[in-house]
């Protein structure tokens, strides 16, 4: 239904903090994201950017599911705790912790600071958190367990290398962080469909050392742009599942059956 991608270096996510919306989507409470932690500061301006993309209100999405499929979030603001914690005891450690680095954060403040009430979880976590949420997703709008909506805002995010830490928690470089946002409903009228179909079962399963989550999200987004902009199809093999392929399509193309647009 619409997609959006954003990539930031770790040294411009500050600026997104409290950067405005993209223009025509909704606006955030003041310092929402003041705390968060960056993937969900990249995740977040996703969403923003692919709700101005559709062209519909916030509200039209009041029921919509939020699945997240971070890699590795948290780690920076997990390590500066326990930093703290062995260096000034338990008075080091910052309340925000808990709330926001763990699986389910940019779920939770996706669902909260744009007033959704579908069901958001997290899902995954490691490298092939894009496969395992897109499976998630497709799996809530299959079951139908999303209550009164047939739709899903699936956020994926990853850095393109894990930065070195110091003793601090501090990265020493410079890592680009990917964020995708996509709307995904059953039966929309759009020109871009996604499947999950079987697949060659001779394709092995592939392990963590093998996926580039970055990459992948990358990849993504053009499969997707390709689709809109020139009607090609793009597949994607469900990691850690043998024979399954994501695919996306013209809708024109696509083949009979349970669809999401």
């Amino acid at each position: 239904m619409a997609h959006a991608l954003l990539e930031a270096r770790l040294s411009e996510i500050p600026g997104l903090r409290d950067a405005p919306a993209a223009t025509g989507g909704p606006s955030l409470p003041p310092r929402f994201l003041r705390h968060c932690d960056e993937q969900t500061v990249v995740g977040m301006h996703a969403v923003l950017r692919g709700l101005a993309a559709s062209g519909r209100p916030v509200e039209a999405f009041a029921r919509h599911a939020v699945v997240a499929a971070p890699c590795h979030a948290g780690r920076f603001m997990a390590a500066k705790s326990l930093a703290g914690l062995r260096q000034g005891g338990a008075v080091m450690v910052s309340t925000h912790v808990v709330p926001q680095a763990s699986l389910h954060s940019i779920a939770g403040a996706v669902s909260v600071g744009l007033g959704l009430h579908g069901p958001h979880i997290g899902v995954s976590g490691g490298p092939d958190a894009l496969a395992e949420g897109l499976l998630a997703a497709v799996s809530l709008l299959e079951s139908g367990t999303v209550g009164e909506t047939t739709g899903v805002w699936l956020i994926a995010t990853a850095w393109d290398a894990e930065p070195p830490l110091d003793a601090e928690g501090t990265p020493q470089t410079d890592p680009l962080l990917r964020g995708l946002a996509m709307g995904i409903e059953t039966g929309a009228e759009a020109s871009v469909t996604l499947t999950l179909e079987a697949s060659d079962p001779a394709s092995a399963t592939v392990t963590g050392d093998d996926i580039d989550p970055a990459a992948a999200i990358r990849d993504l987004a053009r499969g997707l742009s390709g689709c809109i902009e020139r009607g090609e199809s793009w597949s994607m093999a469900c990691t850690g599942i043998t024979g399954l392929r994501f695919v996306v399509r013209p809708k024109a193309a696509n083949p009979a059956g349970r669809e999401a647009a």
